[in-house]
This record gives C-alpha cells, structure tokens and sequence, in this order.
C-alpha cells in the first residue's frame, strides 16, 4: 500500500500563508457586509421636534462649492466664529480638496436638525458612514489609545462618547450607533438623540419626505411654524401671524448661492379654519393679486416697497388689536379723528379710507434721497371731495405755483403765518408734493423727484426693462402681497438690517428683490439677490477694521512665502497685529514711542517683529506679540532713523553716525561710519549688503557686509541732499545702487563706482527715493509721476491718474508670492500698482496709502492687497 507523499515544506508553508490570508480576507470582507447590511435610519437619532432639517446626499458635493464663497468668508468674520476661520482657510487651500480619496471618504449623506427651545438652542449632525462603519464601530476599542488635545473619551455614562473642548465655554460631543457617526453640541440633544426611540414620534409622510433623495447640493425642510416662532419673538404682528401657521406642516426650503447671486424659497401654510380666529385671518386668506402699480414704476426707480394685502380700512381692522396691547392707538385715533372733524369738516376714517385702494408704495428715486410715496385711487370723486374740504380750512392751502418738467405740482402747505407759529415751538410738519396719474396719487417733499416719475410715466421709460429688475425678477412671480425691490447703494431692506449673519451675507448682493405671496392660504417668501457688480465684491468680507489711533500707514508683513500675520503702529506707542487666518487681533503697548519692522526671517523662539523705542529698547516679538528670549534688551543708544531687518539681526541708524546690529540672541554689535553726518534713514537691503545713506550737503553712502564698511575709504558721493534710502539691485553678477536727489539728479553706482553718463537730470522734484523692482529702478516725483529708470540711463514716466501732488507721497517695491510689483501713492487715499511695464497690477486703484502687504487673507490661493488708509481702518481688497 503506497503511502502518500507529503509536499515539501516550502508549498505546505504557502498553502498555509494563503489559507490564513484567505480567512483574514473573508473575515475582512464579511465585517464590511455586516457593517454596510447591519444599518439603521437617520431618524432614529434625530429627534422630531426640530425646527429646521438639513440633507444632503454627498457631504463633499454640499460643501466643496461653499467653501469658495465669499459669504463663507463672511460667516467666518464674525467674532462667535472666529475659532473656526483658521482650521476652514487651511481646508480652502489644501491639497487634500484634490485628492480622489479623501473626496470618495467625504461623498457621505449628512443630516442635520436644529432645534430652539426656551431661548436655547443646540443642534444634531449625524453622517451616514455606510460600509466605512467597519472602521468606526472600533472606536470604543481604538479610544483609550488616542492622545489628542482637548479630546477625551467618557465611558462611565448612559452611553459612551467623545467630547472635544473648544473653548473655555463650548464643547461638542461625537457619538458612534452602528452605521451612524452622531455629534451635538449638546449632551442633553445628543442623549435624546441616542437613547430615545424617535423615529416612533415621525408620520409616514413626514418619513418619505426627509429621507428621499435630493435633486439639490443641499436640502432644507422647516418646521414653519416653529421656525417662525423664533425669528419673531417679541413682535405682536409676526407673531400673531406664527400663531396662525399650521404647526404640523412642513417647508421645503429651496435654497441656492454663489459668487454672482443667491435664491432663496420657501412655503409656509396656514391653518385658518375661523377667521374670527385673529385679526389677520381676513388678510391671510386672499390671494394675491398683480399689483397694477407695478407696471407704473419709471425707470429711475432705483427702490420700492408695495403693499397689495388689502384696503387701508382692512389694514386697521387687522393691525389695531394687535398694537392696542402695547399702544394705545385706538384712543390716539379717535382724537385724531375729532380734530380733524373740527379742523376739515370730516374724519381721519373719511380722509384716509373713503378714496384709497389696496396699493400703496414707498419709491426711491436716483440721484435724490427724499422718496417718492405712491397710493392707488379707489373713487376719483371722493379724493376730490375730500382734498376740497382739506384745501377749504384755514389751516392747509393748495399752493399750486410750481411747475417743473412740464409738469404742474400743487404742494400741500400751510398760510405762511401758521408755518412760522409752528416752527418758533420747533414743529417743522412735512409739506408735500403732489400729482395725480391714472388711478394713483404720487406724494414727495421733492418736486424735482415727482417731475422725474411723471416724465417717465409720460415717456413710458419703465422699470421693467431695466436690467437689474429684470435679472431679479426673472423667476418671481408679478403676484405678490409685498413685493421688496432694493439696491443697497440707495436702501436697505428691513430682513438686512437687524445685524444678523444671515443679513451680512446678503449685503454681499446688491441688487435683489423678495416677495411675499399668498395663495390657497399658503404663504410663499422668495428672494433673488445678484451682486450687480464686481465692484460690490472687492472689499474681503470681515474687514474693514476700524484703527483706535494714527498710523504711519507702514504695514509690516510676517516673513514668508505667505505671511501669517501683519503688523501696524498705532500713535506712534501701540503696536496690533492681526492673524489672517483666524482674524484674530493682539496689541501691546509700549511706555516710549517706537519704530516697528518684521524680522526678514523667522528668529529663535518664534520671534517674528522687531520694535526700537526712542531710547534705545529693542524688543522681538512673536506673532501675539509677546517678547521672546530675554526680550527686550537696553542698548543705551538714541535711534537716528527706523531700523531694517536682514537675516536674524536687526540694524538700528544710531546718533554719531553708528549702526547697532542686534541679534536675536539679545547680543549687539556697533559699527562706526567714517563720516560725521546723520543717518538719518533706514539701511537697504539686497542679498547680505546693505547700503547706508550719511545725509549732508555732500552725502555719502556706504555699503556694509558682514558687519564691516566694505567702502569705508571710497564712498558713493551723492552732491545735493535726498529723502530715504538708496535702493540696491543685483544683476549680471554686479551689485547696482541707485539714488535720487530732491532736486531729480539720479545716481547710478555699478559695484561702487559711478557709472559713465551719471548722474542725469530729470528736472523733476523728490520728496521720496528710488525703490528696485525685477530690473529697474522706480521714484515718485512732488507732481505724482511715476518714474522708471533703467541700468542704460533711459527713462519713462506715468502720471498717476487724477493726482496733481506727491509731496506726502509713497512708493514701495513689495514682493509676493504672484510677482513683485511697486505701489505708490500721492496725496490723496489712493493706492496704485505698477508692473515693471509701468501698467496697473490688476484690481488697482484701491482704497488706501502707504505700504501694503499682497497676501491670501482668506485661502483661497489668491492674493489679496492689505492696506492702511487715512479713515482709520485696515482694509483687504480683492485684487484678482
């Protein structure tokens, strides 16, 4: 009998290793299966009482578009917000937005509830990992192992869960229940959200109508009622109006934005079986009509406001029990009636209800500030009968003396004895304007206004061919309750100016229109608002930032492809800085004033800034602006002039013609100037030589290297005297050094020695010097032209538009990470950029002067231009 033959050791070693392979495969696979079969709903850990519910189907295609918003930024300018800005402008700017993998991790449904409950508020996000909760079911398993800060693991509770301390008063807490990662900034929201049995508490309809899938990046359904009641608490109206809202009803709100414009719709119905049930209930149950004085608005109408909910007698019998809670208007009336019995022969009821129809209207006309009020004509007769017997007192007269633009208007005044009686107890009562179009009766202070809405009447120049309307009003329909038309150049809506995030983000689009409609006691709100300009977005959202004190419009930038931080003086004694990536703002003061400049390269323990006193204290600051090492040191010298970084060392012009070099070890060295005169500006820089200027009727410059006067014998003779600091520039393997006189004689030195040809004249007047940039030379004359020099002699000027002086004005050569470029200014709050071929750097002029920093401020890869200005306040624009 054969035995059989055993395989050699070799295969059976294989075998076994593809065996164990094989089951660590299947065992991996299965748990995956399990994980992705063994699910359970998002409603079962979002509890039913929210206010507004966010879904979308894929977490990265919801997200990655908002994050280039600039409303994004504006969101993350806010003070409440700020912890949040760094970590989101490092996500803008990361290349993992480009990796396929991360992006594959992130296209996960997110869901999310808020909820508002006895002035709290507190919210649920949760994120469907799928078969990823194969990795995220271990966590109980992988968290005693984790170190991360703020972050700690609770298992001694109902549940066990994570909590992360951001701050000294918030926290969020993260929780894992099966195929679901679930995280709140409540513990008490995230207990009900883990132990409760909610999806019990949700109507099957309810069910389909949160968890189907979404046609939109992004999903909102509101509670209406509920959501209504928040934003109107401490209003009697609106409330009165939430009270009517069906609280079992939901929203769906449609809600769209980019950089061009944003949409916004949504619907709340009513439930309005009495209409006894509230004084609103009459109004809320019409339809809304076309308001026909639409079709009536001119083209200079840059503003409305309408109201079609219904007859002023209507508006009273609605209003009225609802401000009598507060007011007593209702008695207030009755006076008003009475005095108008004796003074017109007929009542404050007749004067205002007898004639008027359902339409009324607050126009804003361009180029005037004064409005124009519009109010449809219900009986032609009865308004004239009731303006015969207002004329007919003695207290009001029908001055009809005026006529402009063809066009007669009677005013609506006072015999001039009663007007001067009035205004000695300093009563001035409006006098208006007035004419009479079709069915409308247009009222305003301003004739040259009226003349403006009747020649357009005339002329049939209407609104509704003018582009911004017409791009507003595209998807709107013409019926509407209220109808809201604005342009924040001239008028801001009543939704923008309660100071809210929500407002701040719609101030970034300019021109919009919202209505409220009502049909089938269904209320429909909807907004479409464009920026109509790119203009309008050119100020980055989070600034201005008012100054507290003057500055010497020199801000200073943290080393750096692309600075951190920027610095600025303020009179002269205080010091701010400012993180552009969280926004977040530091100052110190100083006892003496003080010259401030950024180390040209990152300095031991984190030391970025340099500051000089006035006597001589030298400090190295980090970015919050705390001294570093054994910061600040004495050195007993009197600064002649503002100091220049080079490397890790700072050089201080010192009375007696001294350069102290300070290290930042706090060690100094002095380096003695042959010469007697004053340096009385600060060294250049190009490379490891700087150039220093000894100001005199003959002055000298000298270059210094390694701490030591490389031309101590043979100095650069400049005959006549000159503003600042020459300029330096390396090329062709030699060292170039250029200066310009006050009278316009310009030097150029090649190596030290005056070049053939120089000095030339230019027979213009300097108040600044020459700066370097790519291979020419740059200066700003006393009547704003803007000179470039080239290495040949040869030169060209630009006037700066608009400015006929220069005399208190800069010019500086600013390198960033897009290209250098040279940024003057004249006398006025202008800043310019040239490009080497003398043409504006694009996105310039912009508001400001002095030396600005071009850096990302808000990650979105491009570079933003960070400018002081003479308003007090530092400003970002976006340049590209």
């Amino acid at each position: 009998m054969n035995e059989k033959k055993k395989s050699p050791f070799i295969v059976r070693l294989f075998k076994g290793i593809l065996i164990f392979l094989c089951v660590i495969l299947v065992s991996l696979f299965g748990w995956i299966g399990f994980s992705a079969l063994d699910r359970m709903s998002p409603l079962d850990v979002i509890p039913s009482d929210y206010s507004v519910f966010v879904h979308t189907d894929s977490l990265w295609d919801a997200v990655s578009p908002i994050v280039d918003l600039k409303a994004a930024d504006v969101l993350l300018a806010d003070p409440l917000l700020s912890n949040y800005r760094a970590p989101f402008m490092e996500f803008r700017s990361s290349a993992l937005r480009s990796n396929k993998y991360v992006r594959f991790a992130a296209s996960r449904s997110v869901y999310a509830a808020f909820y508002a409950a006895k002035g709290a508020s507190s919210y649920i996000a949760l994120i469907d990992m799928s078969f990823l909760s194969a990795l995220t079911r271990f966590a109980s398993l992988v968290a005693p192992h984790l170190n991360i800060n703020n972050l700690d693991y609770v298992k001694d509770y109902d549940f066990p869960y994570f909590k992360y301390a951001a701050g000294k008063n918030a926290a969020y807490y993260i929780a894992q229940k099966r195929n679901l990662l679930v995280a709140s900034d409540s513990l008490a929201t995230l207990s009900r959200a883990i132990l409760d049995d909610n999806v019990r508490a949700y109507k099957k309809e309810e069910k389909a109508l949160l968890l189907q899938k979404s046609g939109e990046p992004i999903r909102i359904v509101a509670n209406g009622k509920r959501l209504v009641e928040q934003v109107t608490a401490g209003n009697d109206v609106a409330g009165a109006v939430s009270s009517l809202l069906d609280e079992t009803a939901l929203s769906v709100v449609s809600f769209g934005i980019s950089d061009a414009d944003i949409t916004v719709k949504a619907e709340f119905p009513f439930a309005i079986s009495d209409t006894n049930a509230s004084p609103l209930a009459p109004l809320l149950i019409k339809n809304s009509k076309m308001p026909a004085l639409l079709s009536q608005l001119g083209e200079n109408v840059q503003y409305y406001t309408l109201l079609n909910a219904g007859q002023f007698s209507e508006l009273k019998d609605a209003l009225f029990p609802l401000l009598q809670r507060t007011t007593d208007i209702e008695r207030t009336w009755q006076r008003a009636n009475a005095w108008c019995r004796r003074l017109f022969s007929v009542s404050l009821d007749d004067i205002v209800f007898s004639w008027t129809g359902s339409e009324c209207a607050v126009l804003g006309i361009e180029g005037n500030t004064d409005p124009v009020f519009a109010i449809e004509i219900r009986d032609a007769r009865q308004r004239e009968k009731i303006f015969d017997s207002i004329f007919s007192s003695f207290a009001i007269e029908n001055n009809t003396n005026l006529i402009i633009g063809g066009v007669r208007l009677p005013r609506i005044d006072m015999p001039p004895l009663l007007r001067e009686l009035l205004s000695s107890f300093g009563v001035d009562l409006p006098r208006p304007y007035y004419f009479v179009q079709g069915n409308y009766i247009y009222f305003s202070e301003s004739p040259q206004n009226l003349a403006g809405v009747y020649n357009d009447l005339k002329e049939r120049k209407m609104l509704a061919r003018n582009e911004n309307w017409k791009t507003v009003s595209g998807n709107l329909s013409a019926e509407a309750t209220v109808s809201v038309y604005y342009d924040l150049k001239r008028s801001v809506p009543f939704f923008i100016r309660n100071g809210t995030l929500l407002a701040d983000v719609l101030k970034l689009y300019t021109v919009g229109r919202c209505d409220f409609r009502l049909k089938n006691s269904v209320l429909t709100c909807q907004l479409h608002a464009v920026a109509s300009s790119a203009s309008d977005m050119r100020l980055v959202p989070g600034f201005p930032i008012a100054l507290e004190g003057t500055t010497d419009f020199l801000l200073h930038a943290e080393a750096g492809k692309n600075p951190g931080a920027v610095f600025w003086l303020e009179s002269g004694k205080k010091i701010r800085s400012l993180e552009l990536s969280s926004m977040k703002r530091t100052e110190l003061s100083l006892a003496e004033n003080a010259s401030i400049v950024s180390a040209a390269e990152k300095c031991r323990d984190g030391g970025v800034l340099w500051a000089v006193g006035a006597n001589g204290a030298v400090h190295l600051l980090n970015r919050v602006l705390e001294n570093v090492g054994n910061f600040p040191i004495l050195t007993g010298t009197v600064p002649s002039a503002r100091p220049a970084a080079f490397g890790k060392t700072l050089l201080i012009p010192s009375r007696g013609s001294v350069i102290l070099v300070v290290k930042d070890d706090g060690t100094y060295d002095e380096v003695q100037l042959p010469d007697d005169g004053e340096i009385l500006s600060a060294p250049s820089f190009s490379g490891d030589t700087a150039a220093v200027y000894e100001k005199s009727f003959a002055g000298s410059i000298y270059l210094m290297k390694n701490q030591k006067i490389i031309n101590a014998s043979e100095p650069m003779e400049i005959d006549g005297i000159g503003f600042d600091s020459p300029a330096l520039m390396e090329s062709g393997g030699f060292l170039y050094t250029a200066f310009i006189t006050q009278s316009g004689r310009f030097y150029l030195f090649k190596d030290g020695k005056l070049e053939d040809g120089f000095p030339i004249e230019t027979n213009g007047v300097f108040y600044t010097n020459v700066v370097s940039c790519g291979s020419f030379f740059f200066a700003l004359s006393e009547d704003a032209e803007l000179y470039r020099f080239a290495l040949d002699g040869t030169f060209t000027t630009v006037k700066i538009p608009g400015a006929s002086s220069a005399r208190q004005g800069r010019i500086a050569s600013v390198r960033s990470s897009s290209g250098d470029a040279v940024y003057a200014c004249a006398d006025e709050n202008v800043l310019y950029g040239f490009m080497q071929s003398l043409e504006l750097v694009s996105g310039f002029p912009v508001a400001g002067r002095g030396v600005p920093v071009i850096a990302d401020v808000n990650g979105d890869k491009k570079d933003e231009c960070i400018v002081l200005s003479f308003d007090k306040n530092l400003y970002a624009w976006d340049i590209r």
